[in-house]
């Protein structure tokens, strides 16, 4: 799990690299960074042996955000990119 977190973290630097040069795309990019969550939530479910329903309700509950959120984190990762060109 500590290996999970840890890769999570430093990819950041990387992710945000490529997305500057160009390399991801915007709608990649927020896929990217509210597909992080629900995946160490899955993996920490999983890892603890947590029963199935259990794991699946929470790993849905950390897709919520992405619901009310994406569209707004894209605009803001669309603003940003027209700034910086």
């Amino acid at each position: 799990m500590v290996l999970l977190i840890l890769v999570a973290v430093l990819s950041v630097p990387i992710e945000a690299r490529l997305w500057r040069a160009g390399r991801l795309s915007d709608r990649a990019m927020t896929n990217v960074l509210f597909g992080t969550l629900p995946i160490a939530v899955l993996l920490y479910g999983v890892i603890q042996g947590y029963s199935l329903p259990f794991t699946l309700g929470t790993t849905a509950l950390a897709l919520v955000p992405r619901l009310f959120l994406y569209r707004y984190v894209l605009e803001l990762l669309e603003g940003e990119r027209t700034l910086t060109r």
